[in-house]
């Protein structure tokens, strides 16, 4: 019997070793998959304010979220990034939209939330001794 649990134990332990080797594997794994994740994003931020910069100097602007006076047609400028796409200008019939002064980005929550109108609700209570039926028979 005692030798049965030891060999249990030990299968037990075995088992948790292994588990705990291929937890820590599959974690380095990730990790490692982050940070590579996350130096391309941080590439690709410097090639969008680079392009954004050279927006700016060509339509002779001191930013590119400054769309509060209106412009006429804009120059076109192209700005490869490296994941082998290039901007292409809008057509002459197609609206540009002018982004937010802050440049914040809003939940779509909160502005679905500021587009509703407020509502209210009132009780009504009489003095007297009436049924709700004749209360809104009387408020018609």
């Amino acid at each position: 019997m005692r030798k049965a649990l030891k060999e249990k134990i030990f299968e037990t332990v075995s088992t948790l070793r292994q588990l705990f080797v291929k937890l820590k594997f599959s974690g380095d794994q990730k990790q490692s998959e982050i940070n590579k994740l996350t130096k391309k994003v941080s590439k690709l931020e410097t090639e969008i304010q680079s392009c954004r910069e050279k927006q700016a100097e060509a339509h002779h602007t001191t930013s590119v979220v400054d769309t509060t006076e209106q412009r006429g047609p804009r120059a076109s400028v192209h700005c490869p990034t490296s994941i082998g796409l290039t901007q292409v200008p809008a057509e002459a019939g197609v609206q540009t939209v002018a982004l937010p002064v802050d440049n914040r980005r809003r939940l779509y929550a909160s502005v679905v939330k500021e587009a509703k109108p407020k509502r209210y609700k009132m009780t009504v209570r009489t003095r007297g001794i009436h049924q709700p039926e004749d209360i809104k028979q009387i408020l018609k």
